[in-house]
């Protein structure tokens, strides 16, 4: 399974089906080399094929949000099923990530905003 990918400073996250403990650290490690690297600036979670998730998943969003934020980046999540927009609305989540329909309206964010060419 892709996990992730990576394009001029924007990365993506493909979650899993249950986003569980397992899962987030699995994503975690498969992408920490990447954080390493100064050049990721802004992060999408895609929730598309996702129907569970637990507080890891909250774990996760918000440690790689405290990762982007410092270099003055911002989180989004797109594809947000109605049970998981619950569970991020009652988390708090929206305080510090925006949400979206798709990636091409946070492009058009990026670029009207001039945070992006």
């Amino acid at each position: 399974m892709k996990y992730y990918e990576v394009e001029n400073g924007i990365m993506i996250y493909y979650l899993p089906c249950e986003l569980d403990h397992y899962a987030a650290e699995n994503i975690k490690k498969k992408s920490e080399a990447v954080f390493a690297d100064d050049n990721v600036k802004y992060l999408i979670f895609d929730f598309e094929k996702t129907n569970f998730m637990d507080s890891s998943g909250i774990g996760l969003i918000t440690g790689r949000f405290r990762r982007v934020h410092d270099k003055g980046g911002k989180v989004y999540v797109i594809n947000v099923s109605d049970s998981i927009d619950k569970l991020l609305y009652m988390s708090g989540i929206y305080r510090i990530v925006n949400k979206c329909d798709t990636k091409d309206d946070i492009m058009r964010e990026l670029v009207e905003g001039g945070y992006y060419e």
